[in-house]
């Protein structure tokens, strides 16, 4: 009966480090939210883990999505793109990473482009 308490207890342990091993957004640059003055020339995010992005695309407002490509190959925790030149507006980048432990997460920074220059 020891045994079961014991193997138990380890179980419950190990489950919430394993259940929030998923990589989440900790930091955009633009950062959710801001307003940047003329185009970003690339956007950086950052993650709690190491992560490959599978997707990425930009929206300015109602618009159609565009995919914004290409996306770095290797997983890692801090991933620059390259951006195309984006008008003045409102835009959101929406993203979709996998974990190096297969996990998919997602999500959508807003930001917005202010007229000036780079």
């Amino acid at each position: 009966m020891i045994k079961c308490g014991i193997w138990a207890a380890l179980l419950c342990a190990v489950v919430p480090i394993t259940a929030g091993a998923h990589a989440h957004l900790t930091s955009s640059i633009p950062a959710e939210g801001s307003t940047v003055t003329g185009s970003p020339r690339q956007v950086v995010l950052g993650f709690s883990e190491s992560a490959r992005l599978a997707v990425l695309t930009l929206t300015r407002g109602a618009d159609t999505p565009v995919k914004v490509g290409p996306l770095p190959q290797q997983a890692a925790q801090r991933l620059t793109i390259a951006l195309p030149t984006l008008s003045p507006g409102t835009w959101s980048l929406g993203w979709r990473a996998i974990a190096e432990d297969g996990h998919v997460t997602s999500g959508t920074v807003h930001f917005t482009v202010a007229a000036g220059s780079h």
